[in-house]
């Protein structure tokens, strides 16, 4: 599912996965949150069109979460190093 999608998951719905990403980052106030749990409750395709959008926000936070290998850190000190000792001179 592409986030950039403009339709709702259903013909009957105006949610669109774009607002679906904004409910889950917290985006929305206390009284558009209750509204669309209610929705939620009456909607199968925007609980499942929300489990998508969930699925593609949650890879995105885990994705800048990886460890950086030692030997690419190793390199980075190396070359900045290097870039600090030709500017010092």
């Amino acid at each position: 599912m592409s986030l950039a999608r403009k339709r709702p998951a259903s013909a009957h719905c105006r949610i669109t996965p774009a607002h679906w990403s904004q409910f889950l980052e917290g985006e929305f106030s206390s009284a558009e949150c209750r509204r669309c749990e209610t929705h939620l409750k009456a909607c199968a395709d925007c609980r499942l069109a929300l489990k998508g959008v969930r699925q593609v926000v949650g890879a995105c936070h885990t994705a800048g979460r990886r460890a950086v290998p030692v030997a690419v850190k190793a390199i980075a000190r190396q070359r900045a190093r290097a870039v600090l000792a030709r500017r010092r001179g």
